[in-house]
């Protein structure tokens, strides 16, 4: 059977996984932990995506094209949904060591810790993610390809606010965004205890069934 979509991402497509499939969907999943992607360990190769120095990566390809019979998981005409490019507690986590806070705006100025300009965390973030940004521009000329953000549980360090710069700076380079937060919940409040895995980092399947049901009758799907 034809896979619905693919899924390609980190543990936060568990969710969306779980969801698709209580609304009967069926979707491909290639996951690779948040870590390996961070690390960078894939490249772009003639049949596409290749996982590189990750043995579960390399072994979770290779079933995804028995399973598909194809060589190249983006050449069969399905959308893709990814949550690649964000693992933010890998990112994120080192900004802590010495209390930085990225500044929201020019009068901002934390009481404790050390103050990060925005332009410096963008710089930042963009050392980390330029080869998550590449990749995720190729697969989008190959097929349909949206960015799902993983939404964030526990406001907590400087994740918001590296979370939104990865948004902005997707869409500024033509990726096609699709936020659950913004479009389906609320910015500005707390994330749902209903919608919550209760690990304080990942959703469940509720929620990854409201995000696939939303993208399903926008025509996304």
């Amino acid at each position: 059977m034809k896979p619905d979509f693919l899924l390609l991402g980190d543990s936060h497509t568990i969710a969306l996984e779980d969801g698709a499939k209580a609304l009967g969907l069926t979707p491909a999943v290639l996951r690779i932990g948040g870590a390996g992607w961070h690390e960078r360990k894939f490249s772009w190769g003639a049949d596409g995506f290749v996982p590189r120095g990750s043995a579960m990566g390399t072994r979770a390809l290779e079933r995804l094209r028995a399973d598909m019979g194809v060589t190249n998981i983006f050449g069969t005409g399905i959308p893709v949904i990814t949550t690649v490019g964000f693992h933010l507690g890998q990112l994120v986590g080192p900004m802590g060591w010495s209390d930085h806070h990225i500044q929201r705006s020019p009068d901002d100025m934390p009481q404790d810790g050390l103050l990060m300009s925005s332009a410096f965390a963008e710089a930042y973030v963009l050392h980390y993610r330029r080869p998550h940004l590449r990749l995720l521009r190729r697969i989008a000329k190959a097929t349909r390809l949206i960015v799902v953000p993983p939404p964030t549980i526990a406001d907590y360090g400087n994740i918001p606010q590296v979370r939104a710069l990865l948004i902005r700076r997707m869409r500024a380079e033509g990726l096609e965004v699709f936020d659950p937060v913004a479009e389906l919940l609320s910015l500005d409040a707390p994330f749902p205890e209903d919608l919550s895995a209760g690990d304080g980092n990942h959703a469940n399947t509720a929620f990854g069934s409201m995000v696939i049901d939303a993208l399903r009758k926008a025509g996304k799907l």
